[in-house]
């Protein structure tokens, strides 16, 4: 069945910067090459960060410095290097000469550029301490009272993996390979919320619009299918929790802070937004292409 079009394409080489726009890409187990294949390192703590830490890093933006994306499962001096712009307007090579000191300089922290290890090298991914329940509180941006959002319907190894790691090992992203949001996603929360719901500051890889113009919450309707784009399949695997980092300044787009998103989703979606993907026949993808549910076995 017919449920809509893609829209968009995105690609976030460095994790937790902005990203780009892109016409096609593969989908693999790792969800589109090149995305999240770079990632700041505290060199104090020698952790991964990501913006829920250091939400400057928000203002940056990245993009890959080849025009060919580098393959699925490819790691360290393999990948592509990338070029970073900074809030100021200077832009340096990932891999140049001193990257690792102007980065920490804009950053005003001990900062690292650091390209994706493999998944063996679990040391690279491990948390420098546990997380308790007040860094997850402060990590999601709750707001006073608000209960920790509901983290079961995500898959139990994935939890599990995140007791340990910042990211699950050989990868950058969160937890999922790849986000899928829908255009009556961002209306809805515009409209219900009264805030500036725009694409940019969800970060979804896949922007999806339905075939019927509504403010809702399509993409919830998908969970538990499986969609077919192009030549590749997906599955949705679970509804997105979002935390405080939509509500941010992004200079790399010129998006100011928007104060009243972190409320607009607690009350109007019980803080999720979009949907967390897994991809189950790798294949190619183009914007514009149809997106088709597929029935259930």
């Amino acid at each position: 069945m017919l449920v809509g079009h893609l829209k968009q394409i995105w690609r976030y080489p460095v994790k937790s910067m902005g990203g780009e726009v892109i016409d096609s890409a593969i989908l693999c187990n790792q969800g589109i090459p090149g995305d999240r294949c770079w990632a700041v390192i505290d060199t104090e703590e020698r952790e991964i960060r990501s913006a829920k830490r250091w939400p400057e890093l928000m203002n940056f933006k990245a993009a890959l410095a080849s025009t060919d994306a580098p393959a699925p499962e490819t790691y360290l001096d393999q990948l592509p290097s990338v070029a970073i712009t900074c809030p100021d307007g200077t832009t340096f090579d990932s891999r140049s000469e001193g990257a690792g000191a102007l980065l920490a300089s804009q950053l005003q922290r001990p900062a690292s550029l650091a390209p994706l290890a493999p998944s063996t090298d679990v040391d690279h991914y491990r948390l420098a301490r546990e997380r308790t329940d007040q860094s997850l509180s402060e990590e999601m941006g709750l707001l006073p009272g608000e209960a920790m959002p509901d983290f079961t319907a995500s898959m139990s190894d994935v939890l599990a993996s995140l007791a340990e790691h910042v990211t699950p090992p050989g990868t950058y992203f969160d937890a999922f390979p790849l986000h899928l949001m829908t255009t009556n996603s961002l209306r809805y929360l515009s409209e219900a919320g009264g805030v500036n719901a725009v694409v940019e500051r969800y970060r979804p890889n896949l922007l999806i619009e339905p075939t019927a113009s509504l403010a809702e919450m399509t993409e919830n309707n998908w969970v538990e299918c499986c969609l077919q784009i192009g030549n590749a399949v997906i599955y949705i695997e679970s509804r997105t929790v979002r935390c405080s980092m939509p509500a941010r300044e992004q200079q790399w787009c010129e998006l100011a802070a928007e104060p009243g998103m972190a409320r607009a989703m607690v009350n109007h979606c019980d803080r999720h937004l979009g949907v967390n993907v897994m991809v189950v026949q790798h294949g190619s993808i183009e914007a514009g292409d149809e997106i088709h549910l597929l029935e259930k076995n």
